[in-house]
């Protein structure tokens, strides 16, 4: 067997000096015997300076590296790969570590695989004691997982230097979701691999990124735009919003034109559709000619659908699929992406929609739906009575091959080709993460209740943004 490959292991590190010794020895004690590892102390006030001085007197050979200023995930990313030597790159966050064989592993993957660039285990999940809480067997690549609209995890994947390079590194305009970015520039262009072996230890605790589901939703929305930006070309996609109003219901009349926080319950959808600029047009197809007089009012295209298809039994998708002729037919207006927004999902903002129609394009699927991740235990019924979906959740471990996604309505981009009267989903359906406070829906007085108080809230809010500062 010949020469052994050089692997670059490089350990971003903000105010985690309390792990970094665990994280290092991992990697110094691997197995595999050709390692590079580079520390980057990214602007740590804590005591990460004295636990590397330290860790520098005992192993000569890291490489250290200093940032006055914390610069975030993806400037880590570049610099390490800027001085990196290794034929293949992978990231260890400090308060992690790796089993003793998991480079041995992921590089003979990739040496008998030359058309695989990155490579990724599983992995045990820690307490913040370092204690086991349960192992993540995320789907196999190509086999469980066809449609890769989930990624890899960030760290612990190993990447071939040469493919980091070719697709340009990493956005520094981001600073966070790092793995997010990479895996969405690799699929498509790359072949990808997983491994089913639980190679590193993933350390949950208060301070984990993993718990900010806003900073990682939000981190993930830029990524995917700034990725299709720069896809675009002089001839985009036509992206055509549908919003069905049925205005009223036995139990809510007039629900569509009724103020919700302030307003009627349609603008704030209107207005997020409007004011998206992933959109081209807004169509609102509706049974109650008052909704077109107001649609038209606030700049929407209108048209007024059959009775017959605000009967109870008549599916949604055939009230959409209507609109989409019509519009074709009657105003040759033709969509290659259609939106279907519903008005009873008020707190669904433009960057949804965005999200949704991004994620359209840069995933291969018919359709993405807006959803939330439901983290409460199910149970179904089972030979010795009830046994739950999720069972991890029983001790708050939430495993990605348990994850229970519920459909909010808010959003469904979908593809012209695919939309069909008995179906606006396809078969492959991708999705974006809405957090659950903003996927309620109003569809009872109590909801109303919510949604007005939530929406009354957030105009408090964008009011004392807009506010000058007191001196």
């Amino acid at each position: 067997m010949g020469e052994q490959p050089l692997v670059t292991v490089y350990v971003p590190c903000h105010n985690y000096g309390r792990y970094l010794s665990e994280a290092v020895e991992s990697v110094m004690g691997q197995s595999y015997p050709s390692v590079e590892l580079m520390v980057i102390d990214d602007g740590s006030t804590d005591e990460t300076a004295r636990v590397g001085e330290a860790l520098r007197q005992r192993y000569p050979g890291i490489l250290w590296v200093e940032h006055e200023e914390a610069r975030g995930l993806q400037a880590c990313a570049n610099e390490a790969l800027r001085r990196a030597r290794g034929k293949y790159v992978m990231r260890l966050d400090a308060d992690d570590w790796l089993d003793e064989s998991a480079l041995l592993v992921m590089v003979d993957v990739m040496e008998r695989r030359p058309s695989v660039a990155l490579v990724s285990p599983n992995y045990v999940y820690v307490d913040s004691q370092g204690r086991p809480l349960g192992v993540e067997r995320r789907k196999a690549v190509g086999r469980e997982a066809r449609l890769l609209d989930l990624p890899a995890h960030g760290a612990c994947s190993l990447v071939r230097r040469r493919v980091l390079k070719a697709i340009g590194g990493y956005d520094e305009a981001q600073d966070a979701q790092d793995g997010y970015e990479l895996w969405l520039k690799l699929t498509g262009r790359y072949e990808v691999a997983s491994v089913e072996t639980p190679l590193f230890y993933y350390r949950q605790h208060d301070r984990s990124l993993s718990r900010d589901e806003g900073r990682i939703l939000s981190a993930r929305r830029r990524i995917k735009r700034a990725l299709v930006r720069r896809m675009e070309g002089p001839v985009s996609p036509r992206v055509v919003a549908v919003v069905p109003v049925k205005n009223t219901y036995a139990e809510m009349p007039e629900i569509a034109l009724s103020e919700v926080g302030g307003r009627p319950l349609m603008d704030h959808t209107l207005e997020a559709a409007l004011g998206c600029g992933a959109v081209d047009e807004v169509v609102v197809t509706t049974d109650c000619r008052r909704v077109v007089h107001h649609a038209r009012s606030k700049g929407a295209r209108v048209m007024l659908r059959p009775e017959e298809l605000s009967r109870p039994e008549r599916r949604l998708s055939e009230v959409v699929y209507d609109a989409v002729g019509r519009m074709e037919e009657e105003w040759d207006l033709f969509a290659d992406i259609v939106v279907v927004l519903s008005v009873h999902c008020p707190l669904r903002g433009g960057e949804t929609i965005e999200k949704a129609v991004d994620s359209l394009v840069l995933f291969d699927a018919d359709s993405v739906i807006s959803v939330y991740e439901d983290y409460e235990v199910h149970f179904t019924h089972g030979p010795d009575g009830l046994q739950a979906l999720n069972p991890a959740m029983m001790q708050r471990i939430r495993l990605e091959r348990e994850g229970l996604y519920v459909f909010n309505g808010a959003v469904t981009a979908v593809w012209r080709d695919v939309l069909a009267a008995d179906d606006y989903h396809g078969r492959r359906i991708s999705h974006v993460v809405m957090p659950r406070m903003e996927s309620v829906q109003l569809k009872s007085q109590e909801e109303r209740d919510l949604l007005d108080f939530l929406l009354t809230q957030r105009a408090e809010r964008g009011r004392c943004s807009l506010s000058p500062r007191s001196a």
